[in-house]
């Protein structure tokens, strides 16, 4: 619905953020009745930093929204398992089913972001209710005079600055959210502080897995997208990079995975080296009077657990509900929403602590070395990890003697 002239004096919801988190809240809520505007930055397709996997679980919240038949008419690579190398150390594991027994494994996809990202910024254009506003950047939040949040401005695009008036306006723009800004709960967790570079290779034999590479003070992930491609995640300290050439940058750290640069030798460099970080942040809120946040925006760890995406889609599924129930009661305060972040803190809390334990464990070689040793000699341990980190199985779930134990004892 882009006619300026079919525009609603007041949308129920302004979404900040055409995402995954942002489309598929504008989808959700389209199909709710509601009255979406929903606002993005750039012009679409464009090129998005990301390691571009989507964890299993992520497959039925694209069946949710009409998109996962798309997603795989599109050529996404379907990845069963996955692979971690370093310190002289290997290990390999499958995703199990949510019953975590072994034997019945199930996979996750990937796909570039440009095209995964367009399929669901126009399948919510689509929708009668949603008025898409492309290429158009937010620049402040509009306030009531009692604070409460009552919409955001745009900044001029040749017609000047406009006012896009909603009860409810939504964080979904990322890392450095405008909305986390402006209610002053953005925080960045110097501590785990990294930047990540985005490289594609073409003329790599295809394969069903990705892989995990530790290097000095970093690591590479990789993995087959569609169109014969692989893409490789470089990740490392923020004060490691000094700038000059991103390739020859991420040559010098394959030659410390020996494995994956011999993979890579015939294989040769396509599109744009994409950056983006430091990665680490954090919010203080997630629900105010007549806001949300949702996705990266609150709150982002770095890609080695690859659950960005499955953050950001049930993120949009917990709050789409959550907002339908504040429109319908007339409520625009944040008590209205705190459904939404208990329900956030309950799905994703455990997650978020697994994944910082990570990283902040895997930054000492001496505990990387023993945590892959324990995984390369007990396959069933590592299908489990891999499992929780498919987001199939909460990590609380995971260590019941019931589930852990038999994966400690088999060898």
């Amino acid at each position: 619905m882009n006619d300026p002239h079919l525009r609603p004096s007041r949308y129920d919801v302004a979404i900040l953020g055409g995402g995954p988190a942002g489309s598929h809240l504008a989808l959700r809520l389209a199909r709710m009745g509601r009255r979406v505007a929903l606002i993005e930055a750039r012009t679409f397709p464009r090129a998005k930093p990301c390691g571009e996997f989507m964890s299993p679980e992520c497959l039925g919240l694209l069946d949710e929204v009409g998109l996962r038949q798309a997603v795989l008419d599109a050529g996404a690579c379907s990845i069963s398992q996955m692979e971690i190398h370093g310190f002289g150390r290997k290990a390999r594991g499958g995703y199990m089913a949510r019953d975590c027994q072994p034997g019945t494994y199930i996979h996750g996809l990937a796909l570039r972001r440009e095209i995964l990202d367009e399929l669901s910024l126009r399948a919510a254009e689509r929708e009668p209710s949603v008025h898409l506003f492309e290429g158009r950047r937010a620049t402040t939040l509009l306030r009531r005079e009692d604070g409460c949040v009552d919409g955001v401005t745009l900044a001029p695009n040749g017609r000047g600055a406009e006012e896009i008036r909603a009860d409810f306006t939504i964080g979904a723009d990322g890392l450095r959210s405008l909305v986390a800004r402006e209610m002053g709960v953005y925080r960045s967790v110097e501590s785990l502080e990294k930047l990540a570079f985005v490289f594609r290779f073409a003329g790599v034999e295809p394969q069903d897995h990705a892989e995990v590479h530790f290097v000095d003070r970093g690591y590479v992930i990789a993995a087959p997208v569609d169109g014969g491609l692989i893409t490789v995640n470089l990740i490392v300290e923020k004060a490691d990079w000094a700038g000059g050439d991103k390739l020859a940058f991420l040559l010098r750290k394959l030659a410390q995975a020996p494995m994956l640069a011999r993979k890579l030798e015939e294989a040769v460099p396509t599109g744009e080296i994409l950056a983006i970080g430091p990665l680490a942040s954090t919010t203080e809120a997630q629900v105010f009077d007549g806001a949300a946040l949702v996705g990266d925006a609150c709150g982002f760890v770095d890609p080695l657990t690859g659950e960005g995406l499955y953050f950001a889609m049930r993120g949009a599924a917990l709050l789409a509900p959550a907002l339908d129930h504040a429109l319908a009661t007339g409520r625009r305060d944040a008590a209205v929403l705190r459904g939404y972040a208990r329900a956030r803190r309950r799905e994703f809390g455990a997650r978020f602590v697994l994944a910082r334990g990570l990283q902040r464990g895997l930054r000492r070689p001496g505990i990387a070395r023993t945590v892959l040793s324990l995984l390369s000699s007990r396959p069933r341990l590592m299908d489990l990890l891999l499992t929780v980190t498919g987001d199939s199985v909460s990590p609380l779930h995971a260590l019941k003697p019931r589930v852990l134990l038999p994966a400690l004892w088999q060898r």
